[in-house]
């Protein structure tokens, strides 16, 4: 996968090489059989041979790969599903793709052999740099609010900037100011305040812009320590998120035995 910021004819050459791996996708796609397993690793091996950082498909601007450093593989295989994945159900793969677990559900060495050594590590940039980061800043937002709590202070909406300056020293409007200006990024209009120009891929970027930020400031102790404060969270989130599913699947077992129940009577 290459930056962005190449030359049109290779950017050009690249989409032709994109538009070949999708072709490729959908061919192998149609013989898997559908209860199984086996199309994770399909789109895993075909993100392996996808070229490009960045597109912009159906109106949106993709952002891969961010900073030539941090891999979004999910981002990229739902843009891939979406196009490609008509066989399999739409359902199974959103959820494949919602469980933050770090190699997809694969051990380590069989989701590396899949995307690619560069691939693979670029992934461990944006999960640890992106989405346990994310993690952490709720974490902190978190510890605001039960402190305010446990110190009978009236809840207000500034736990979220207590968490920003806890962990980077200033405030997410001043933050976002300073990344704006690092990396060249414009208002769409004059006028606009910072919120209306993010797009995900902005906003995943000054995630791993805070990430790159709080390395540079922090000791080792202290990184080490908020990293498994940012695991610890999104264990939480991801255990939380298994319960409500489970809860849904359960309300759902419990219609469908009661509509069985009405309908055994109504034949009596």
């Amino acid at each position: 996968m290459v930056s962005s910021q190449e030359s049109s004819t290779t950017v050009e050459s690249l989409a032709r090489e994109a538009r070949a791996v999708i072709s490729r996708l959908k061919t192998d796609l149609e013989p898997i059989e559908i209860g199984g397993e086996r199309w994770k690793l399909t789109i895993l091996e075909t993100i392996a041979k996808w070229p490009l950082a960045s597109e912009k498909h159906a109106g949106e601007v993709l952002v891969y790969l961010i900073g030539g450093e941090a891999f979004d593989w999910r981002l990229l295989a739902q843009r891939l599903l979406e196009e490609c994945g008509s066989s399999i159900e739409e359902d199974k793969w959103r959820e494949w793709l919602s469980d933050p677990v770090l190699f997809a559900g694969f051990e380590e060495p069989e989701f590396m052999r899949a995307v690619g050594v560069d691939k693979g590590r670029a992934h461990l940039s944006y999960f640890y740099g992106v989405t346990v980061e994310q993690a952490l800043i709720g974490a902190v937002e978190e510890e605001v609010t039960h402190r305010r709590v446990a110190a009978g202070r009236q809840l207000s909406d500034q736990s979220l900037e207590t968490a920003y300056e806890t962990l980077y020293g200033n405030t997410r409007d001043q933050l976002w100011e300073v990344f704006k200006l690092e990396v060249g990024i414009t208002a769409p209009r004059d006028g606009w305040r910072h919120r209306d120009e993010h797009t995900l891929g902005s906003e995943d970027a000054f995630t791993y812009w805070l990430f790159k930020l709080r390395m540079e400031r922090s000791d080792p102790a202290k990184i080490a320590s908020d990293t498994r404060k940012g695991l610890a969270k999104l264990e939480r989130m991801r255990q939380n998120d298994v319960r409500r599913k489970n809860m849904i699947h359960s309300d759902m077992l419990q219609k469908k035995m009661r509509v069985g129940r009405k309908s055994r009577r109504t034949k009596q």
